[in-house]
């Protein structure tokens, strides 16, 4: 009976007091836990920068994307008052030289869930598929559940880069060959389910096939739909999604969707993507 327990406060936290809970994305560029080290070297001051962000943002639930593992979670996360989920997926044994750091080398970009200590929820597998490889070259997605009287299920994502608008990129094999994995996903599922996460497509670009497909039967919803991003001036369409089925729609406080966005030298900014996120009543679903 001792360890039954055990187990149960590992899989599920106390429930939080209040039922609205803010969740975030956010893709910190290259999150990596030593200094000066990786593709987006930073300091002591730029990682204060990133905890800024965080504080600023004061999520519940994060969906992150970039990182490198648990420690480099603990350099902006403070490990007693948050719960780390991070992909299965193994890091490969050697990584190539980044494109525009010299000397450094590319780490693990892990995909991630870091919820607060206090929110009631367990860790599911991760949806494993995504890499279509079969050889650890593509992210999984984490998985969580929410507790409530439906459970939220979230699945966080960072799919295959460089196809971002048409079908011609090379890239394009690897993230349509994702799709069909998405949308099984949501098929296979009875309740409220939230993707999010950044999926490296501009899907609300007229008739955008990725998005038609994925959204087939009309039950998914873009938070802050037809809002343009303001992260940085180049970029006019968001990548970066919170997307929400019918049941957890509902569940959606109107208006709650929000770009944080940086101030200061766009060269200094904590990273190349804006934290977005949106509030969601437990208590509605």
């Amino acid at each position: 009976m001792r360890t039954l327990l055990v187990i149960a406060a590992i899989l599920w936290a106390p429930l939080v007091s209040a039922e609205t809970l803010r969740i975030a994305s956010w893709n910190i560029e290259h999150l990596v836990a030593g200094f000066d080290q990786g593709c987006r070297p930073r300091n002591e001051a730029d990682f204060q920068r990133v905890r800024d962000v965080i504080a600023e943002v004061d999520a519940d639930v994060w969906l992150l994307q970039e990182i490198e593992g648990e420690a480099a979670l603990a350099r902006v996360f403070d490990a007693a008052e948050w719960v780390f989920h991070i992909e299965e997926r193994q890091p490969r044994r050697s990584y190539p030289e980044c494109r525009n750091t010299a000397g450094q080398r590319l780490s693990m970009q892990s995909t991630a869930i870091v919820v607060r200590n206090d929110v009631a929820h367990r860790r599911l597998h991760d949806l494993a598929a995504l890499d279509i490889s079969g050889r650890g070259s593509l992210r999984h997605a984490v998985q969580v559940e929410l507790s409530a009287s439906r459970p939220l299920t979230i699945l966080n994502t960072h799919l295959k880069s460089g196809c971002f608008e048409g079908t011609g990129r090379q890239a394009c094999g690897d993230l349509f060959a994702q799709l069909p994995v998405l949308r099984s996903w949501l098929d296979a599922l009875s309740g409220p389910a939230l993707i999010g996460g950044d999926l490296n497509r501009r899907l609300e670009v007229s008739s955008d096939v990725f998005w038609a497909v994925l959204n087939e039967f009309g039950d998914l919803h873009i938070a802050g739909e037809g809002i343009r991003p303001n992260c940085l001036p180049q970029y006019r369409e968001f990548i970066d999604f919170l997307i929400l089925n019918d049941e957890a729609q509902f569940a959606k406080l109107r208006g709650s969707f929000t770009e944080t966005t940086f101030s200061g030298a766009a060269a200094r900014y904590p990273s190349d993507h804006c934290p977005i996120s949106i509030e969601i009543d437990l208590g509605r679903l």
